[in-house]
Parts: C-alpha cells; structure tokens; sequence
C-alpha cells in the first residue's frame, strides 16, 4: 500500500534538505565577511549580522516543524494535514530577510541612480508591499490551520501571490535598474573599467533572475499542486538564496577589485553616472636588522644587496 504522506510531504523534505545546506554556506560567508572586511562600517556589518541571525531563527523552526510532521506525527496522517505554528514563523523570518536584503539592494540603487527620488521610492514600495503580504500570510496560517482550507480560500492565494509576486517585482527592477545606469555611465576608454562593469552588471542580473525564478515557481505550485507542500520548500530555498546573494554580493569585492587590480581602481557613483579614476599604488617594504655588538663583523661587512628592495643606490 503506498504511504500517503509521500506525495503531500515528500519533496517538502527534500527541498529542505537542499535550504538546509544552503543555510551552511549562509554561515560559512558570513564567517569569511567579518574575516574579510574588518574596516566596513558598523552599520554593514550589523545588517550583515542581522541577517545571519534571521536566517539561524528561520532554519530552527524549518527543523521544528519537518520533525514535528514525520517524528512526533509519525503514522498520524492527519497531523500532516495540519498546519504546524513554526511555519507562521519561518514565514515572518523570510520576510524579514527579504526586506534586509532588499533594502540593501535598494540602497544601492539610490546610489547608482543619482539618488533618484521616484525610482528608489518605487522599489522600496514593493519591498515593504512583500513584507506585508508576508506577514499576512502567516496571520491567515492560524486563522485557516488546516492546509485544505488555507489552499482552496482566495484570502491565501492574494497574499503568498502578492508576496512572492512584488519580491520578483523588485528583484527585476534592480537588475535593470543597475543595467541601465551602469551602461549609461560605461567608461568607454578604459578597458578594465568596462571589464568590471560587465561582470557587476552579470552578477546583478544572474542574481534577479534566480531568485525572480523561485518566486514564479512558488506562486505556480501553490496554484496547481492543491496536495502538495512543495511550495513551502521552494519558499524556505528562496529566503536562503536572497541571504547567499547578498553576502555573495558583498564578499565579491574583493575578487573584483584583485581583478581590476594594476593600476588600482576607484570607482564612485555621481549623477551623471558611473566614474572609474586610477590611483598610483606605494608600496612600503620594511627590514629589521638585529647586530650583535659582541659579533667582530663591523656594519661595514653587511651586503645592502641581500636586503629586500635590492642593491641601494
């Protein structure tokens, strides 16, 4: 006889075994970020910790209630039925991610358009629209306990459509937003600059369509599969992708400055748009000699060309 948990509670576990390795790499770059960047600014490296610690909640209680469901239900199908109160949790965690998150990204649209008023206003409308959506959702989880009635009612279909919807909303207008400004403001004599500029603008678009992807798809298996709980999975895979992209976002400066690296590069946003400004690079070497006064050898035997920087003149 074929258990009928599987179809309504096996990819679920699946799916949150791959959200639970993705949280793994969300702990392992937030090691390297404080390792890295020592000299951020404090309010960085607070939002960069908030987000860690969100992420630590939102994984707990993906555990409490995967375990509630297979171990303190085990053979208790209609536990599974029931919608487990961690999840309302895990629920406002994601939003509270995404909102870190994107506002971040919003921030950096400020600053590359100019500090336009309209736009950044615009995108951060949707940012908060999804936090609301978000934390509705999960008042409507202890309103409707129960998944089959918190499926079929049209209250739910709003809120997790118009959710996930506005985050897609807001990855898509960042991504071109950058697009937009960053080509506008192309530097067209200086190779490397245009080099780096490319690959910022890659990573801006790879990063908006995966997690825009996600979004799409979690809105289409809450619409289509009534019977399964694979949405929940992709919702849960999706928080840790917007915490990766981010950190991913932050720990790639330095690839991108080693790449543009010879001469260095300044880079600054203006209104007129992006500027790349070489600076002349000084390094300082310094060698400490210890003498013996007791050694017969006088200062005068010591061979300058052994010491580093070569022969003085």
């Amino acid at each position: 006889m074929a258990n009928p948990a599987e179809p309504v509670i096996g990819g679920l576990l699946i799916e949150l075994f791959f959200a639970f390795i993705l949280y793994g790499i969300t702990t392992l770059q937030t090691f390297i970020y404080f390792q890295r960047y020592t000299g951020d600014k404090l309010t960085l490296k607070a939002l960069v910790a908030t987000v860690w610690i969100l992420e630590s909640i939102h994984t707990g209680f993906c555990m409490e209630f995967i375990y509630a469901y297979l171990i303190q239900g085990f053979g208790e199908f209609d536990k599974i039925l029931h919608i487990n109160w961690g999840i309302g949790i895990t629920v406002v965690a994601s939003a509270c991610i995404a909102l870190c998150v994107q506002g971040y990204y919003t921030w950096r649209v400020w600053i590359v358009s100019g500090k336009s008023g309209a736009l950044t206003a615009a995108i951060g409308f949707f940012a908060l629209l999804r936090v609301a959506f978000g934390i509705a959702s999960a008042v409507l989880s202890y309103e409707y306990p129960e998944w089959i009635s918190f499926r079929h009612t049209k209250k739910s279909l709003i809120t997790i459509s118009g959710g996930l919807g506005s985050a897609a909303l807001v990855d898509i207008l960042v991504a071109l937003t950058l697009t937009f400004f960053l080509k506008r403001g192309r530097n067209t004599w200086h190779k490397e600059s245009n080099s780096m500029i490319n690959r910022i603008l890659l990573y801006a678009v790879n990063t908006g369509a995966i997690t825009g992807t996600a979004s799409l798809l979690c809105v289409i298996l809450f619409a289509v599969q009534k019977t399964s709980l694979a949405f929940l999975g992709l919702v849960m895979i999706q928080t840790k992708l917007y915490a990766n992209s981010f950190l991913g976002s932050l720990n790639a400066r330095a690839h991108m400055r080693a790449k543009g690296s010879f001469p260095a590069y300044s880079s600054s946003f203006s209104g007129s748009g992006f500027r790349a400004t070489t600076t002349p690079r000084v390094e300082v070497f310094q060698q400490t000699v210890v003498q013996d006064d007791s050694d017969p050898v006088s200062m005068g035997d010591f061979d300058l060309k052994n010491l580093k920087g070569g022969e003085l003149a």
